[in-house]
């Protein structure tokens, strides 16, 4: 079985996709586990992506989504369906 890779545009959406429909604050583990199957160090360098650009702040231990983020995260939804 050959697996593809992932963009990083793709990883980045579906960390985004996560924090989206668990809305909770998320600690860096768990949302590393159940949002991507990355290496824990390439998961990082996405999560900091996404903290740097204020799409994800950390408060605490934890991650969610800012409104940015949100804003972001449901634009490239809707836009996703009509360029796939």
């Amino acid at each position: 079985m050959t697996r593809t890779r992932k963009s990083s545009a793709q990883i980045r959406f579906e960390i985004l996709e996560f924090l989206f429909y668990n809305r909770r604050p998320q600690l860096r583990t768990h949302l590393w586990r159940k949002a991507t199957t990355l290496s824990y160090d390439d998961f990082l360098k996405h999560l900091d992506y996404l903290v740097e650009r204020e799409l994800v702040e950390k408060k605490g231990g934890s991650y969610s989504l800012t409104s940015n983020g949100m804003k972001v995260y449901l634009s490239l939804r809707d836009a996703l369906p009509s360029i796939m």
